[in-house]
């Protein structure tokens, strides 16, 4: 947990995730280092896809923009939870999917 809560681009990811959710399609993708026109959707599966790439979810759950840890994803990041716990979270949801 120690090292992904240094992980720079795990948390910058995170927190525009959670930008992405809260304002949707209003939100200014040039605040969270996305060029202008680039389109949302694309932004909004690509920090999903670095999310959960970084914490060594399975492949298979990556990929899948509608697989279950992608769902958690949305639902805790629209959560008013800090950076360090929504990666706790999803490190023990991580597991729970190993050990099933």
């Amino acid at each position: 947990m120690k090292k992904e809560a240094k992980d720079h681009l795990l948390i910058r990811s995170i927190e525009a995730h959670k930008r992405i959710l809260a304002e949707g399609q209003n939100v200014d993708l040039a605040s969270i280092f996305y060029e202008e026109g680039t389109p949302f959707e694309r932004v909004y599966e690509y920090n999903g896809f670095t999310i959960l790439t970084k914490l060594q979810f399975p492949k298979d759950e990556v990929l899948n923009i509608e697989s279950k840890s992608r769902q958690y994803l949305d639902e805790i990041a629209q959560k008013d939870l800090p950076i360090e716990e929504i990666i706790q979270l999803l490190i023990e949801y991580r597991n729970e999917i190993a050990n099933s």
